[in-house]
Order: C-alpha cells, then structure tokens, then sequence
C-alpha cells in the first residue's frame, strides 16, 4: 500500500513539492503518478492508502476527476491549491470525504493531515451509507405501500393485503419488500398489456372501418 501524489504542471512550488514528497515517504511508500489517467490506474488497482492532490488552480475538470474517483475507490484525498472558484469547491468538499488545503502547504503539518483526512473520510463515509440505508428503507415503504394500494383494489383490506404479502414473500424466500415489488412489476405488465391489447382492438375497427 502506497501513498500516491499527483502534481499538476502547473503546479511550480518544486520546493514545497520535494519536501511533501519527503515527508510522505517517512510515513508510508510514496509512488508520484505523472498524468491524470497513470494516477487514475493506480488507484483502481486498489493500493493507495491515500491521494495528495497538488494543483495551482483547481479546475472544474480536476473536480470532475476527483469526483469520479471518489464514486469508484474508497480514498482520503488532500487536495492543494492557491486558487479555487468558490461554488466548485464548496461542490467538491460537500461529501465530506476531502481535505482542502488552501495555499502554501507546510511539509511539517503533512503528517497531521492525512491523519485528518483519513478521519474525515471514514465518519463521512459512514454517514453516507447510513444515509443510503434510510434511502432503502424508505424507498422499500413506498414499495409496500403500493404493492397493498393493487391488492386492496382486488377487495381485500389493508391487513389482509398485508398478510398477502407475507405469506408469498415466505413462500418464496424473499424479503417484504422485494416481494411487494415483485406484485408491482406483475401490475404493469398487466397493464401494459392490457393497454397493448386496446390499442390491437382500436386499430382492428379503424381498419374495417
């Protein structure tokens, strides 16, 4: 596992970048990826312990980068620039899962900070998938309560739909919700053929007609 660190040319601070580069390496193996696509292949080949991004002006296009690494690799990201648009950075920092060091970054505090930025990335990846958990369970609700809505239609009652659903999804091995999906996608195919099925009958008369 390797430290990785991309400088972007125009980043020209070569002192500052040497001894970051200095002070990585005494704290784990440091690998310089010299272009955007050799930094991409190494972190998806999964050996990064984190990624020190430096950059004279954050661009919109090393924005979208990042954000793409971060939608396929789970890695702290320090990210150092003297310039920046303030609505773009304010967008990449919104996750919680990068660090932003404005300015001149000090050899000495790099330590610290990847210690910081790898805090950071886990609470904030926690609350992401505890966030994602309550979008789950609030879409699978949603699920249930439409799957009820079709068979209360069919005359039965809540509860009685509610049993419905229980007993098919045991019967099948499956959970609640996907079982009342799975009523849901029996619906619109029969209603999707039933539609089919008007439109047959309409074209049949207009073509006697």
């Amino acid at each position: 596992m390797v430290n990785l660190v991309y400088r972007d040319p125009s980043f020209t601070n070569e002192n500052v970048f040497i001894d970051c580069m200095s002070e990585l390496s005494s704290i784990d193996p440091c690998m310089e990826a010299s272009s955007l696509s050799q930094l991409e292949r190494q972190i998806i080949k999964g050996n990064a312990l984190c990624l020190v991004f430096f950059t004279e002006s954050l661009t919109p296009l090393q924005q979208v980068f990042i954000e793409r690494l971060l939608m396929v690799t789970a890695l702290p990201i320090i990210v150092n620039a003297y310039a920046w648009d303030e609505e773009l950075l304010k967008s990449l920092l919104q996750c919680g899962r990068v660090t932003f060091v404005p300015e001149k970054l000090t050899p000495k505090r790099l330590k610290s900070l990847v210690g910081l930025a790898k805090i950071r990335f886990n609470s904030a990846s926690t609350m992401l998938e505890k966030v994602k958990e309550l979008d789950e369970k609030c879409t699978d609700l949603k699920r249930v309560s439409r799957a009820k809505s079709l068979l209360q239609r069919q005359g039965v009652t809540e509860a009685q739909a509610h049993k419905m659903i229980q007993k098919q999804a045991m019967d099948k091995s499956i959970s609640f919700a996907e079982m009342a999906n799975e009523i849901i996608l029996a619906a619109q195919q029969l209603e999707a053929k039933r539609v089919h099925q008007i439109g047959a009958c309409a074209h049949g008369a207009n073509s006697k007609a």
